[in-house]
């Protein structure tokens, strides 16, 4: 009988929780920090800093308040001076944990591990990205058709001013599903799920050919995970 534990994550966006996917627009001056204009529940894992367990491949571990960043996909830590510094021996962490989360290091950024099972966990990777910037030109509005351009200073009397340009620059927070088997990490595909459960092979197929799903999709992903670990 598989043994399954299920770990409930609020997904906390913006004004709500969303789905596995959401997009907003920041509006800034041009070589600002975007950073400052996101939530702390969106730019990192957690909106807080919390007492964590960082396991390096080595055997070593380290302890101390962390958290990880959904930009760069890198543990952040605070020192003892009370300093926010960025873990420096990143390449050689093999997971994390926290708040009763696991998450696991990979080339994809940093798993959550969030439907366990004895054969295969269910993960995802919560992501931000950023897209390109849209100038506004005259009247506060975006050109559609001609380009705008960019006049940092002016002079004035003898005086040098500079000029603020504000900008839009879109956002998308992604939560990517993953598979993890064997301490490894796979991509959400219908082969290394059958790869996960090759006993299950056939209800995985009858299950997509009445409800097809999009692998990217971690609700969805994450309906048929449950499904095929409640299959005979």
């Amino acid at each position: 009988m598989i043994a399954m534990k299920r770990i409930l994550v609020a997904l906390l966006l913006l004004t709500g929780c969303y789905g596995a996917f959401a997009q907003d627009v920041i509006k800034h001056q041009r070589g600002e920090d975007l950073q400052q204009y996101l939530l702390d529940s969106v730019k990192f894992v957690s909106k807080d800093y919390t007492s964590g367990f960082v396991k390096f491949r080595d055997g070593s571990h380290a302890m101390g308040p962390v958290n990880i960043s959904t930009i760069e996909q890198r543990i952040y830590f605070i020192n003892p001076e009370g300093e926010i510094q960025v873990l420096a021996n990143e390449d050689q962490v093999s997971y994390v944990t926290f708040n009763k989360r696991t998450f696991i290091k990979s080339t994809y950024g940093y798993v959550e591990l969030l439907t366990t099972s004895d054969k295969a966990s269910l993960g995802a990777v919560r992501r931000v990205s950023f897209l390109e910037s849209e100038k506004k030109g005259a009247f506060g509005m975006v050109s559609q058709t001609t380009s705008i351009t960019t006049m940092n200073t002016y002079l004035e009397g003898g005086n040098m001013y500079t000029l603020s340009v504000n900008q839009n620059t879109p956002y998308k927070y992604k939560v990517i599903p993953y598979f993890y088997r064997n301490e490894k990490v796979l991509m959400s595909t219908k082969k290394n799920l059958i790869k996960c459960f090759p006993e299950k092979k056939a209800f995985i197929e009858g299950y997509l050919k009445e409800h097809p799903v999009d692998f990217e999709n971690f609700e969805e992903v994450s309906q048929l995970f449950d499904a095929v670990l409640k299959a005979e």
